[in-house]
């Protein structure tokens, strides 16, 4: 397992646009992820534990996902994808990769009913992740995602953007995923523990610290939705 360091800032989306061109000119794009999407399926107990955790803000919280990218246009590709299950107790996070057989493109064909998809987390049993109950997939969550690099401290920035659940299993009737969040997300992983100087000014525009969820997010816009 591997700890890190990782900040959440949160913006209205109407100046993402904004945060993008001040992150260009003071950061240079990853040079092997600069722009994609990002899609990930979310696993939950029946009972939605894991969502309760992140809700009542435990000291211990879980989080399974199944993750593949895809073109700027949503269009998933013929990647890897990758299981991942995230531990967090107290300050301490921990995180789990399992690279799936199946790819990205395969993946988005597949139903969130399909036997194959539930069976997944049971893999990471392997690398000593016990869930105390058996896992379903949830929903699925997209978005835009542009990635950077600080030349100064090395520290990588991404700006998350078009935040949405593509389409979910939730018993109840309605559209089949959910409209855009009204958010965009900047993340920051390294060592650097507050935001950068250069980014200082879009305080003044509500860009705030906040331990986004987007799963949390999109449950809850999939939920105002559906009443």
């Amino acid at each position: 397992m591997e700890s890190r360091t990782e900040k959440k800032y949160v913006l209205d989306m109407a100046q993402a646009l904004l945060a993008r061109a001040i992150i260009s000119a003071h950061c240079l794009p990853d040079p092997n992820f600069a722009a994609a999407t990002v899609h990930s399926i979310y696993y939950d107990t029946l009972d939605l534990q894991f969502l309760t955790e992140k809700i009542d803000s435990t000291y211990f919280k879980a989080k399974v996902r199944l993750r593949w990218y895809g073109d700027w246009d949503f269009k998933p590709d013929n990647g890897p994808a990758v299981l991942e299950a995230k531990i967090k107790e107290g300050g301490l996070q921990r995180k789990v990769r399992i690279r799936v057989s199946r790819t990205g493109l395969e993946l988005a064909g597949m139903s969130l009913g399909d036997p194959e998809l539930a069976a997944l987390p049971a893999l990471l049993a392997t690398k000593g992740v016990g869930l105390c109950a058996s896992t379903r997939p949830v929903f699925v969550v997209s978005y835009r995602r542009m990635r950077f690099i600080d030349p100064m401290t090395g520290v990588r920035i991404a700006l998350d953007q078009d935040i949405h659940a593509s389409r979910h299993a939730l018993s109840c009737p309605g559209p089949a995923g959910s409209p855009m969040l009204s958010f965009a997300v900047i993340e920051t992983k390294g060592s650097l523990a507050s935001l950068p100087q250069y980014l200082a000014p879009l305080m003044t525009m509500g860009l705030r610290p906040d331990s986004f969820s987007k799963y949390l997010h999109c449950y809850q816009s999939l939920m105002q939705h559906h009443i």
